[in-house]
């Protein structure tokens, strides 16, 4: 096992990574590039492999260099941060939130999720991302992210440490156009039996507890597709295609702005919501503020 690294190697390393070469990273290092390319050498040394492959009078770097790139990245990342928290009082400090969110996710609930950090005087800048929530948590594994907000649970065999907060549920219900509506809501939940229906992916949450409900009720669907995007799946039961579950929290907007309406609910099924933060960020005021306001304005 490696030990007792020189991260002052290491940061030379990371400039010259940045600046492309040994002679430009020389003048903002403010060092001989004799003296980089020594100190680099000692590095390689260290670790026992080469960071950097010579072409010409530049420079690439090898594979193992671009793996050691990214980590310095992220180090040097989270140093800034820590030092911003030296400048001043840290009740004032302001700074960039880099939000991850779910695809998956009911805008309208997330603007109402973020209001009070847009609206926070100590963050100056909020980054939001959408994506799956497995690439978001990676994301934030590597410090790229500083929240997440998804629709699924915390999984324990992650190879970090995250802390999950529920801040939300809510129960589940078919919707459909207006065709649909007439045809099915006399007799919800039986008149589903072999009708069309678009789903969420099969291994969501939604779709087990949906699945669950209706082998209770020995009623057969037609499964049209399993949609992880869900504003395609309510453009898809938009057009016709079949009935989608969707969350009650949100009926007004999805009656609103896809043309379609509530058939019935689903009896023991509901969707939750939950944010995760690092665990270097969780007794920042910030989160915990976030965490009770959302609490408090999803159920």
């Amino acid at each position: 096992m490696i030990t007792n690294i020189n991260y002052n190697h290491v940061y030379y390393f990371w400039q010259v990574s940045r600046c492309g070469g040994i002679a430009a990273a020389s003048k903002v290092l403010h060092l001989t590039p004799q003296t980089i390319s020594a100190q680099i050498s000692q590095l390689e040394q260290r670790l026992g492999k080469p960071l950097f492959i010579r072409q010409g009078r530049g420079m690439r770097l090898t594979e193992f260099g671009q793996i050691t790139q990214q980590y310095a990245n992220d180090m040097f990342a989270i140093a800034e941060e820590w030092l911003e928290t030296t400048q001043g009082d840290l009740s004032h400090l302001s700074k960039t939130l880099k939000v991850g969110i779910s695809d998956v996710l009911p805008k309208s609930l997330v603007s109402k999720w973020l209001a009070p950090l847009i609206d926070n005087e100590r963050i100056s800048n909020l980054h939001c991302i959408d994506g799956q929530q497995d690439e978001l948590l990676a994301q934030m594994a590597t410090h790229k992210l500083d929240l997440v907000l998804a629709d699924k649970p915390l999984d324990n065999s992650l190879p970090f440490k995250a802390f999950c907060h529920e801040i939300g549920k809510s129960q589940l219900a078919f919707f459909g156009n207006k065709q649909w509506h007439q045809q099915l809501s006399p007799n919800f939940p039986s008149s589903l039996h072999n009708q069309p229906v678009v789903l969420p992916a099969k291994g969501s949450p939604v779709s087990r507890a949906i699945y669950y409900w209706l082998q209770e009720l020995d009623i057969e669907i037609s499964v049209v597709g399993h949609v992880d995007d869900s504003a395609l799946m309510k453009a898809l039961g938009e057009q016709g295609f079949g009935v989608f579950p969707a969350p009650i929290l949100v009926k007004a907007e999805i009656e609103r702005h896809y043309d379609v309406h509530l058939i019935g609910t689903i009896d023991n099924a509901f969707q939750h919501y939950y944010a995760f933060t690092p665990d270097r960020l969780i007794k920042d005021s910030i989160y915990s503020e976030f965490v009770k306001h959302a609490q408090l304005s999803a159920f």
